[in-house]
């Protein structure tokens, strides 16, 4: 089996590169050949069948007149007449068997006197005795074929006085056929039939060879040599029918698109003036142009229109061409004359396809150098691998937008960018095309505001922070006092009394260095760069800062932290600043309230919607509706002179985004205002 299919695919792979004449010869002679096979077998078939009948009807015939001729002597009772005449049918031409055998097969009568007294061995006789009816059969005898005819003997009633009544056959009539003349005959039959299929064959396919060479093949051929040449990048027109409208028509319309052209056809070309009028657009004009004289001429069968349709694919395929390389020429154009680096992303691996000139100068690699990396090459692993998980699953068209990640250049120096990664198809391909921004100056001018404001938080908080380092300097001072008098009166004090005085003073000193050190801490400058933070450690150090102020004010404060939220990417001393703005904002806005009405400051965290997120809500005097669109505008306040600047709200707007998050507001004058903060929390992979 295994050889069989083998030499199948052998044969198949011949078949593919012989040429299309080769393959029509022999699949026309393979046609004619099965054809005139089947027709030919059908005929022999058939002509057998006639000459099998005939000599089946002559043989039937011959025992009929046997049976006739000895009918008569066997009712006499002359059995001499009966032997006589089997022997004078025996000598007839082609007569093999003339048999007269009783019930039990034994011959009584022959036309060959050896046969006499010895059974009849043959299968029809037997059978013709076993059934009583006639049969007939093709059998070998003496190593010759003969067709046997075994016609039963029935006891009449002219038989009963010498056979009485009982019996119902007397014996059976066996006549031979020499079936080799029957052979012979087919045998010619059949050799004339071969000859005349073979010439028949040789005939028609010589004629129908040359036809579909003529009509077919040729031009065929003259397609492939051409299309051979297109693909070796020679297109040329060297082929086919020259259409000349003009001179069929004695047309003098030079401004007619087909005026002069003999590259492409009339009736294949927009706007035409045919008659001096617009002829519309292909295919549509078809429908004229086939009343139009031009077309009558040139027109032929299917061959000549495929010719025709290749030439005009050809003079539209130059046009294409050009058309090609003009939008070659502008998009290269456009895509290093961009001033912003893009980069031609495969869309699994992420692998660097094509960069435009301005992606060499900004990262310092040369483009040979870019083709071998990866996007992911370029900036930090955790910011790439969010990037890269983030885009996945974009639908064509669609982008995404990544702010302030951080890149490095070839000689390892770090600038900031905005990142758009879209989704497209380029070199029928899915792609990305990432593009970058350098923000580096804008992040570290924002990264200035955001230093400035802190500074001016502090210095708007240093009466609060006075007073909240002047308890610990009390409890110092006191203790310092008590120890300076024990010591000048020679005072006896026991040890307890000793040890909890010197512990109260270790406890404010330690109080008052975790204030100035976390002052220190959020007076630095943050770094952009994020890690995992549980947004619940800045909510508190918050309070480290200006707890004080907000007791000087009486101010309640209400904290509700979830305990077990998961972490977000962030910098804590930057939400630091986040939420000293809000808390800032919260008492100022409740700072004027009467002594006898309700300030509370409550801070909520917990889990939404899979987002970790924050509520600083108030009992203050609530925003206008007028304004709550521009709160978060750069600069814009509703404080007194002196006392904002209008960017806190803005530079925490900035920072939350910055991190993936939103910030929402919502207000009722009279009655406070709550902020809404969400950010994605960080998935742990299972």
């Amino acid at each position: 089996m295994n050889q069989i299919i083998a030499f199948l695919e052998r044969l198949y792979i011949k078949l593919n590169i012989i040429s299309l004449k080769t393959k029509l010869i022999l699949g026309v002679s393979l046609i004619l050949i099965i054809v005139t096979g089947i027709f030919t077998y059908y005929d022999m078939v058939t002509r057998i069948k006639y000459h099998f009948s005939r000599q089946e009807e002559w043989a039937f015939e011959l025992s009929d007149t046997v049976m006739k001729s000895i009918e008569y002597p066997m009712f006499d009772g002359d059995m001499d007449d009966v032997q006589a005449i089997l022997e004078r049918l025996n000598k007839m031409k082609d007569v093999k068997v003339v048999n007269l055998c009783d019930t039990k097969g034994v011959v009584k009568y022959s036309g060959i006197l050896n046969n006499i007294n010895k059974v009849d061995t043959s299968e029809v006789t037997k059978k013709a005795l076993r059934t009583g009816s006639l049969v007939k059969g093709l059998e070998t005898l003496r190593e010759e074929k003969t067709l046997l005819h075994a016609m039963p003997i029935y006891n009449e009633k002219t038989c009963h006085k010498c056979h009485g009544s009982k019996k119902r056959i007397l014996g059976v009539l066996t006549v031979g056929i020499d079936w080799k003349p029957i052979e012979e005959r087919i045998v010619t039959i059949r050799n004339r039939e071969v000859v005349l299929s073979l010439i028949s064959i040789v005939v028609v396919g010589f004629f129908l060879t040359l036809f579909l060479s003529r009509y077919i093949t040729r031009p065929l051929s003259t397609l492939t040599q051409l299309a051979d040449e297109i693909s070796r990048g020679k297109p040329g027109f060297e082929f086919g029918r020259q259409v000349k409208c003009w001179e069929i028509q004695n047309c003098d319309r030079t401004n007619c698109p087909a005026y002069g052209n003999t590259e492409i056809m009339c009736w294949y070309v927009d706007n035409t003036l045919c008659m001096a009028e617009p002829s519309g657009k292909f295919p549509e004009k078809l429908d004229m142009c086939r009343n139009c004289l031009v077309y009558k001429t040139h027109i032929g069968d299917e061959i000549v229109k495929l010719a025709d349709s290749f030439k005009h694919m050809l003079y539209r395929l130059n046009l294409s061409k050009e058309e090609i390389k003009h939008s070659q020429e502008k998009y290269m154009f456009l895509f290093n004359t961009n001033p912003n680096p893009i980069f031609i992303l495969d869309y699994d691996t992420y692998k660097i396809l094509d960069a435009n000139a301005r992606a060499e100068v900004q990262y310092g690699y040369s483009k040979e150098e870019l083709l071998k990396l990866s996007f992911m090459d370029l900036g930090y692993e955790e910011d790439m691998q969010r990037i890269m998980q983030d885009s996945k699953g974009l639908l064509d068209g669609r982008c995404i937008f990544f702010s302030k990640k951080q890149h490095r250049r070839k000689d390892g120096s770090i600038f900031f960018v905005n990142i758009q990664i879209c989704r497209v198809r380029f070199l029928e391909r899915n792609a990305l095309i990432a593009t970058t921004t350098d923000i580096t100056e804008s992040v570290q001018k924002e990264a200035q505001l955001i230093q400035a404001s802190k500074l001016a938080t502090l210095g708007e908080m240093a009466a609060g922070i006075a007073h909240e380092l002047n308890q610990p300097l009390n409890v110092i001072k006191v203790g310092s006092d008590f120890f300076k008098k024990t010591i000048e009166r020679g005072k006896k004090v026991n040890d307890e009394e000793l040890k909890t005085v010197a512990q109260q003073i270790s406890s404010q000193v330690d109080r008052a260095s975790q204030i100035i050190n976390h002052l220190r801490e959020f007076s630095r400058v943050a770094e952009i760069k994020a890690h995992e933070v549980n947004i619940n450690e800045p909510i508190r150090n918050v309070f480290k800062i200006l707890g004080q102020q907000l007791r000087l004010r009486e101010i309640e404060v209400e904290l509700d932290l979830d305990e077990k939220l998961p972490c977000i990417m962030a910098e804590s001393n930057r939400l630091e600043q986040v939420f000293i703005n809000l808390v800032t904002n919260a008492r100022d806005a409740m700072e004027n309230k009467a002594a006898s009405s309700t300030k509370l400051l409550k801070i909520k965290s917990f889990i939404d919607k899979g987002d970790v997120t924050v509520t600083v809500s108030d009992t203050g005097k609530g925003i206008p509706e007028n304004i709550i669109d521009r709160i978060f505008e750069p600069f814009f306040t509703t404080k007194e002179a002196g006392r904002g600047t209008g960017l806190g709200l803005s530079i925490s707007y900035a920072i939350v985004t910055d991190y993936g998050g939103t910030i929402t507001v919502e207000s009722k004058e009279g009655k406070g205002t709550t902020f809404e903060l969400r950010f994605p929390a960080v998935r742990r992979q299972v």
